[in-house]
């Protein structure tokens, strides 16, 4: 082949990329205008998620006696978000929930340009555009950055930091980058500092990030900072509870939701009364701490396997379901999108209602909850066999999806949970 040749084949190269990155730009950026436009006409700039008041509680008692409040609402549930949206409260408290959407939005679509790009530099470079424009409009997921609640924060931080360590595996097999290592690293933190569980993703995160290096003295560098920045903000959280409530714990809620999920009353989701399961104290006139909770559901299940299995399945089921109709189940009835979706008008008369939570809309919302497992089955499988890099994607965008269903096998159903694994 020619100069001529090469240069031309060079050129029209540089014009698909510049293209490609055009439009991996345009999403989100008319994403985040659209919801600019919505948070200026939505009274306050944004509207409550599912545990909004118990944030907004949290951060009245911050506002009130500083970072290190007694307030029930910050040992019960995990601190980190009220603490997160603390500073924007400081600033206006007429106003802060326009601060909060704001910067949630901006972060959000920032998140989503940097995971289509992180995309785009790989085999599965065609789907780099389909995800950012999915991603950008998928109305649950993309207007929950406009809520009061945690979900839509730690989908961004997730995509940023899976983009950061996919980027460092494809740069090298021998060596690590720094500057990867302290981005994803701090944004899993974050995200852990928001929502405990995270931490389950970010151990097999690393993992996967850990094994795709050859060299030993790298995996022990990559797993030894990643942990402690992991920590980082999590043991922040611990050690303000120590001295604001003398608790060495993140919150408190966790055996409280692990018995609602279990015991012969329970349906797997929420709706059954707290205390199905017995759970005495080991001293007399003492309250029964969370660990001790914690305990007493393990041992349920481990001496009810048969019921233990049947509430697994309902969670499933709970977890995977859609937003609306007969299979729904969860505390997703402040979902933005449920506000603009033709299917809730339609069932405000009788033979809507008839239609959409009869015989035909369970057929379809179990077709629906179906479908979505075998489509992301699918697509892992595809991305498996590809091998190499594509196959360390698979793993990373699969293991959050994965542990975030497993979790709630340990707790309760509820499609909610599924938002930033989204």
């Amino acid at each position: 082949m020619g100069k001529g040749s090469k240069a031309k084949v060079a050129q029209a190269k540089q014009k698909k990329n510049r293209s490609n990155t055009f439009w991996l730009l345009v999403f989100p950026i008319t994403a985040l205008a659209i919801k600019l436009i919505v948070m200026f006409n939505t009274q306050g700039g944004g509207w409550l998620g599912a545990d909004g008041e118990n944030y907004l509680t949290g951060v009245d008692g911050l506002l009130k006696d500083g970072f290190f409040s007694t307030e029930g609402k910050l040992i019960y549930w995990p601190a980190g978000y009220p603490l997160f949206i603390w500073p924007f409260a400081k600033i206006s408290v007429t106003n802060f929930i326009y601060f909060i959407s704001f910067f949630q939005s901006v972060l959000f679509a920032l998140a989503t340009y940097i995971f289509a790009r992180a995309i785009s530099q790989t085999k599965v470079k065609k789907a780099a555009t389909w995800s950012s424009f999915i991603i950008s409009f998928n109305p649950t997921l993309s207007l929950s950055s406009l809520a009061i609640g945690y979900e839509s924060p730690i989908a961004s931080l997730l995509m940023i930091a899976i983009s950061f360590i996919l980027r460092d595996i494809a740069a090298s097999k021998t060596i690590l980058s720094t500057r990867n290592v302290v981005i994803s690293g701090l944004c899993l933190s974050v995200s852990t500092f928001f929502q405990p569980r995270i931490i389950l993703f970010a151990i097999v995160l690393i993992a996967v990030w850990t094994i795709s290096k050859e060299k030993t003295v790298v995996r022990i560098k990559i797993s030894a900072a990643m942990l402690i920045l992991t920590m980082l903000f999590p043991s922040a959280l611990i050690l303000r509870n120590v001295v604001a409530n003398e608790q060495a714990a993140i919150s408190t809620n966790l055996g409280v939701t692990m018995r609602i999920g279990a015991g012969d009353k329970a349906t797997g989701g929420y709706g059954t009364p707290d205390g199905s399961i017995l759970c005495p104290p080991k001293v007399k006139d003492q309250p029964v701490t969370d660990n001790q909770v914690v305990v007493c559901v393990l041992k349920w299940y481990a001496g009810n396997p048969v019921k233990a299995l049947e509430l697994m399945v309902n969670k499933s089921r709970f977890y995977w379901s859609p937003w609306l109709g007969p299979e729904a189940n969860g505390t997703m009835a402040r979902n933005p999108w449920l506000k603009i979706s033709p299917l809730v008008g339609f069932t405000k008369n009788e033979d809507g209602f008839k239609l959409v939570y009869g015989t035909f809309g369970k057929i379809i919302s179990l077709a629906w909850l179906l479908g979505g497992i075998l489509m992301l089955s699918l697509g892992f499988l595809r991305l498996w066999n590809f091998g190499g890099l594509e196959r360390q994607i698979g793993l990373l965008i699969g293991a959050p999806v994965v542990l975030g269903w497993l979790t709630s096998l340990g707790t309760i159903g509820d499609h909610r949970f599924r938002i930033p694994q989204m």
